[in-house]
């Protein structure tokens, strides 16, 4: 497997596992994402909706995401780039649909599809902790994401699953390169729905639970 892509709600901790890999492996890099709209700028590069339409229009985009206000993309060079210098990139991906885009517009790329996740009182009090301003877009987002796992087809989809309120970074960041190394098979829908504790209304359970695979 030649990149990774991270899956989850907000706080389910994309950029703290990131920052682990690349802390434990100079070989791992964060895809920095496009970014047309306003609000935090790490790992973003800002365009124009000039600039966007440009990329869209010479097939760069492989896929985008309207969030929050803005429009989020991926730029087919900032995946292909990083591979051909040895590198393993990351990026992050926040629904089912644009995880499908993703995978199909790069068939040449061996991706480890990771899901995190957090309970969506976890996601609330991460929330606050780090200081968000708009905590409760943060939880319609959970509530999106949620219903978007158990409403869409998730088959075969992740490799790993893995709860974040319950394993550390540096923990997860381990089992993430050691499964780039091993393939591992992907996780079935009833594992990954009872990992993540979620109910046909979409709601996570507060109860622990471990990391498993098909």
């Amino acid at each position: 497997m030649s990149a990774v892509v991270l899956y989850g709600p907000p706080t389910a901790g994309k950029d703290t596992v990131t920052a682990a890999l690349c802390s434990a492996d100079p070989r791992f890099q964060l895809v920095t994402k496009l970014k047309n709209g306003t609000g935090r700028s790490d790992g973003y590069r800002f365009v124009t909706a000039e600039e966007l339409e440009d990329l869209r229009r010479r097939g760069r985009i492989v896929v985008e995401t309207p969030r929050y206000g803005n429009i989020y993309a991926v730029d087919h060079l900032s995946l292909t780039q990083p591979q051909e210098q040895g590198m393993v990139p990351i990026t992050h991906i926040g629904n089912v649909t644009d995880m499908r885009t993703l995978l199909n517009r790069t068939r040449a790329t061996s991706w480890l599809r990771v899901l995190l996740w957090v309970p969506r009182n976890v996601c609330k009090e991460r929330s606050g902790e780090r200081g968000d301003t708009d905590t409760p877009k943060r939880l319609a987002a959970w509530d999106e994401t949620a219903q978007d796992v158990l409403g869409s087809d998730v088959r075969d989809l992740f490799d790993l699953v893995v709860r974040t309120d319950r394993t550390d970074p540096v923990t997860v960041a381990k089992q993430i390169a050691y499964a780039l190394v091993e393939s591992p098979d992907p996780v079935s829908r009833d594992d990954l729905l009872a990992v993540l504790r979620l109910d046909p209304g979409g709601r996570g359970s507060h109860q622990s639970a471990s990391m498993r695979r098909a």
